[in-house]
């Protein structure tokens, strides 16, 4: 069963999470998936790429509780978290510019996953939440990172200490995301945005993306290292292995 469509618009590549039943929820085969549709991406001409989702009200709940709860060691949570790490890592380093629409609640993996995209557009109705500390980890797939980059270190860590959702009002204010729209036209905004870079040179996208990030980017790898560390260490805490027990007794 396919995850994710994928379509061509002009010169626009429209990415569509599509696991609607499970909330858009990350599993191995889920995460398989997004490689092997950027594997496509990355050949297929386009000047600008967005992803989004279908369905309901969620654009991602995060990572699947039936997926995570096979993750029994530490061993196993850090080779997740760098497999993560490499997934994302890719979205955020591809030579075309990305753009996120956020048409649902972002939540946990789901807020982590929006974070490496080069723009996001955010339905003027819905959230975004770093809620790892409530599964008593630390996030796992880069989101404090580039959290930290994005809105600042207090912000960042007032975002993350308190788990709060990030309604679209703070999120612009923030800087979080570029744009808040309306649901109605909220993708027609994002496609005309792209649209725009169609007749461009696509060395000239590629190279002032490269230009911009050179610009904020440290060093990454340790800032990854480090995480993958952490996360896998308060992998092995215990709450999170009991919200997920309690979470799949109640299902």
């Amino acid at each position: 069963m396919s995850y994710i469509s994928f379509d061509k618009q002009d010169k626009t590549g429209l990415l569509y999470l599509n696991r609607v039943e499970k909330r858009n929820a990350l599993n191995e085969e889920f995460m398989d998936e997004l490689n092997d549709v950027l594997d496509s991406v990355e050949h297929s001409g386009i000047h600008a790429l967005i992803v989004t989702s279908k369905g309901g009200n969620v654009f991602s709940s995060g990572g699947d509780i039936r997926y995570f709860i096979t993750l029994k060691s530490k061993t196993d949570a850090r080779e997740m978290s760098f497999k993560m790490h490499n997934l994302f890592n890719r979205f955020e380093d591809i030579g075309i510019l990305t753009l996120c629409v956020i048409n649902g609640s972002a939540i946990g993996g789901g807020a982590e996953l929006v974070l490496p995209f080069d723009m996001r557009f955010l339905r003027s109705d819905s959230f975004i939440q770093l809620k790892e500390k409530y599964m008593g980890v630390t996030t796992g797939w880069g989101g404090t990172y580039r959290l930290v980059n994005l809105i600042g270190y207090t912000n960042a860590l007032k975002v993350l200490m308190g788990a709060e959702k990030i309604t679209a009002d703070k999120a612009l204010l923030f800087g979080l995301v570029n744009e808040v729209y309306d649901k109605h036209i909220l993708m027609d905004k994002a496609v005309e945005f792209c649209a725009g870079l169609k007749d461009d040179d696509i060395r000239l996208i590629k190279h002032i993306k490269n230009l911009s990030k050179h610009s904020i980017y440290a060093n990454r790898k340790d800032a990854m290292l480090k995480e993958e560390e952490l996360f896998s260490e308060a992998w092995m805490f215990g709450k999170r292995k009991k919200i997920m027990k309690d979470f799949l007794e109640g299902s």
